[in-house]
């Protein structure tokens, strides 16, 4: 006949195997969350970037394409903008557009030693030259 003291040892012991394993569960849930979250940031400045080569490209001056790469860039917190605007003088030149954004991290990454709590990136997009600035058929 089971007296149940074998019973509440096994429990107990189940208990503490998952009071130990909760805390990396959870941290490996919020690490996949934030690279989800990184990878929308990386993903939202380079169409940001590109819009801007864009609008630079038929174009636009560089106010016009700050505020379009501002525009686009899906209300990221953290974003510095447009960095650098780097064009030729004539149509079928290049036109280069840089930005660059500095992720926060959610999780504690920033203890790892090495690691900082944020991750800073830059991108850019080069088009050729469509027309001269000014755009004057309305805005980019």
């Amino acid at each position: 006949m089971p007296t149940g003291i074998g019973e509440k040892r096994e429990q107990g012991q189940a208990v503490l195997e998952m009071a130990l394993a909760v805390p990396f569960l959870l941290a490996f849930l919020f690490l996949i969350a934030d690279m989800a979250l990184l990878g929308y940031s990386y993903i939202s400045v380079t169409n940001a970037v590109r819009e801007g080569a864009r609008c630079g490209a038929v174009g636009g001056t560089d106010a016009a394409i700050a505020a379009r790469v501002e525009k686009t860039s899906g209300g990221l917190a953290n974003f510095a903008g447009v960095t650098s605007i780097d064009r030729g003088p004539a149509i079928g030149d290049d036109i280069s557009v840089t930005a660059s954004y500095d992720y926060d991290w959610i999780t504690p990454v920033g203890l790892i030693p090495g690691l900082s709590g944020t991750f800073a990136f830059s991108k850019e997009a080069t088009m050729r030259m469509e027309t001269t600035p000014p755009y004057t058929r309305g805005s980019c």
